[in-house]
């Protein structure tokens, strides 16, 4: 995710930089844990003086700081914060999202659910903003569509062992365990789940934050050198649905950094360029500036533009803009959330790569 935001920065800098200076990104490592969040935040808005923060990746690190940053009247704008609470958070419009809330997200876990004829699952989920409130999402949404939850299950994200959740999740005989995680845990999880012989007798779902190329290795291969989890799915945001700009991202980041975009890394580039159109929309690297001129770039009115260069040379000649995001058409509501989200089903390949599958309609 950091390649996505220095890609953006960089064309950024190669088109002027902003108000005419050259613009730097400082990184703060949060770990995907509190403590060391609310460390970065305070370094990046009290030592830094930052007017805009990029992140946290994680809602529940997002939570903990959203009051440092939107108190300090900091920008901030998150790839990847996908838990429901921060729609109506009392943030003062400092806060906004490129990526859709679980709102959405647990939807389509439900609508998948019920498309591979399980009628009876539980829930294993971190205990966290991200997964507490996915669950609830999908929890309600899969028994609005005919389905039966069985047990409903939360683990400490500072756990290294989950013998007692795998067992309490699988101790009624669900169809499928729904797991909503990170591959730090998850795949954890995954294993464990495998040793028991949980993973071979009970089918598993799994969240989009699991979505990721190194997930498989991380779990491991069985006694005849398959991956454990080949064939396990999941639902996540679809970039195929982002248009050619996903593929220009795309290109750019490859060529760049040799990488593939991984899930929220296109999210990523798409609120380091809000952030930078806004302030040279404003004319102005002021946090309310900022806030304030994010929907004149992203929303209509306005010519719509796939590329940070070209929104430049727009907003340089006094003209609107309505940028269209590498993650998708990019419109803020009253909330700071997107207001279109596309979503697909994902498996993990026979090589351990993520395989897309067919689109989920959540309509």
């Amino acid at each position: 995710m950091e390649n996505a935001a220095k890609l953006a920065i960089d064309e950024v800098n190669a088109n002027g930089g902003l108000l005419g200076s050259e613009v730097s990104l400082i990184n703060e490592d949060s770990q995907t844990a509190e403590i060391a969040g609310v460390d970065g935040a305070n370094k990046l808005v009290k030592v830094n003086k930052v007017p805009a923060l990029i992140g946290a990746a994680g809602s529940g690190v997002s939570l903990a700081i959203i009051d440092i940053t939107t108190g300090n009247n900091v920008v901030q704008i998150s790839p990847s914060n996908t838990g429901t609470d921060f729609t109506t958070y009392a943030d003062n419009d400092f806060y906004f999202r490129t990526c859709p809330s679980d709102a959405l997200q647990g939807k389509a876990m439900a609508i998948l659910a019920v498309n591979e004829n399980y009628t009876l699952a539980s829930t294993l989920v971190l205990k966290n903003a991200y997964g507490v409130g996915f669950e609830e999402i999908f929890v309600e949404e899969f028994e609005k569509l005919g389905g039966q939850i069985i047990d409903r299950v939360k683990y400490d994200p500072q756990a290294t062992t989950f013998d007692s959740e795998i067992a309490k999740a699988n101790a009624n005989n669900p169809e499928v365990i729904v797991l909503i995680s990170y591959p730090e845990t998850g795949s954890l999880i995954l294993k464990a789940a495998y040793q028991k012989g949980v993973l071979d007798n009970t089918d598993w779902l799994l969240s989009e934050g699991l979505k990721d190329d190194s997930l498989a290795e991380m779990v491991g291969k069985d006694v005849d050198g398959n991956y454990i989890i080949e064939g396990l799915k999941g639902t996540a945001p679809d970039p195929r649905e982002a248009g050619p700009a996903y593929e220009t991202f795309k290109n750019a980041l490859v060529s760049a950094y040799g990488v593939e975009p991984t899930t929220f890394t296109a999210n990523t580039y798409d609120a380091a360029a809000i952030i930078a159109l806004a302030i040279e929309s404003a004319e102005s690297a002021d946090g309310t500036a900022i806030r304030d001129n994010i929907r004149t770039v992203a929303n209509p009115p306005g010519e719509e533009v796939t590329n940070i260069s070209r929104g430049l040379e727009l907003i340089r000649e006094g003209k609107e803009i309505n940028y269209q995001g590498a993650s998708g058409d990019i419109n803020f509501d009253d909330n700071g959330d997107i207001t279109t989200a596309y979503y697909a089903a994902w498996s993990v390949g026979t090589n351990g790569s993520v395989v897309w599958g067919d689109n989920i309609d959540i309509s």
